[in-house]
């Protein structure tokens, strides 16, 4: 699901308010993927405008929550611990072996871009930017590795993990510690540590998996 040109900032308290409410709902299963959410019906609820509800779907559409089908509305997102758990667990594994692929043959060129990423990625607020510059960093690590099939099955999977990161992003402080992790990576990528690196990635990925477990479970517990 691509949902880049999506900000996600709301036009005010009712659309606040709508996807506070929405949110809470979908993580605690009460909404079960793929349920239809009508605009008419939302409004009505909370007795306001469509513009508020067009808001908050934006809102949860950003996060990964809500998947926003032209001329056919708005539908729940199927969105649940294991599978994030399963698909994170994947990457680590092919993410690792691409790193050592890549890194004996990595250059000035490829550092001075994953910089350029890490540092424009520590510029911005906006989800779906900081979401489009990791995804770049990551890549650039990988790119020498002369696996192309690898890179691509990396990519299909980043994919299928943006929504999950998205409601991750939002809901915790995760890319202050994705900053500083980055950082540690490329540090290590930079002096050429292949062992540095791959422990590295593999800590902040399995980090990520274990923080994203926990806020999808205390939600659905709640």
């Amino acid at each position: 699901m691509d949902n880049g040109n999506i900000s996600v900032r709301t036009s005010g308290p009712a659309a606040d308010k709508i996807g506070t409410s929405l949110r809470r709902a979908i993580l605690r299963g009460e909404m079960q993927a793929g349920t239809r959410l009508r605009q008419d019906a939302i409004a009505q609820q909370f007795a306001v405008s469509h513009i508020p509800v067009r808001e908050a779907l934006r809102q949860l559409a950003a996060e990964g929550l809500v998947t926003i089908r032209p001329n056919r509305g708005a539908i729940v997102s199927r969105l649940s611990s294991a599978e994030a758990r399963e698909l994170l667990e994947i990457r680590c594994a092919i993410e690792t072996q691409a790193v050592r692929w890549a890194l004996p043959h990595a250059d000035a060129d490829v550092l001075a871009r994953a910089e350029a990423a890490l540092m424009e990625s520590e510029c911005t607020e906006d989800v779906a930017r900081w979401m489009e510059i990791n995804w770049r960093f990551h890549f650039t690590l990988y790119e020498r590795a002369g696996r192309p099939r690898a890179l691509s099955l990396i990519e299909s999977l980043d994919l299928q993990i943006d929504r999950f990161i998205r409601v991750l992003f939002t809901a915790s402080d995760y890319r202050k510690q994705a900053q500083e992790e980055h950082r540690a990576i490329l540090a290590a990528y930079r002096v050429g540590n292949a062992a540095a690196v791959t422990s590295l990635l593999e800590q902040h990925i399995t980090e990520t998996s274990r923080l994203l477990t926990e806020l999808l479970e205390r939600y659905q517990d709640e």
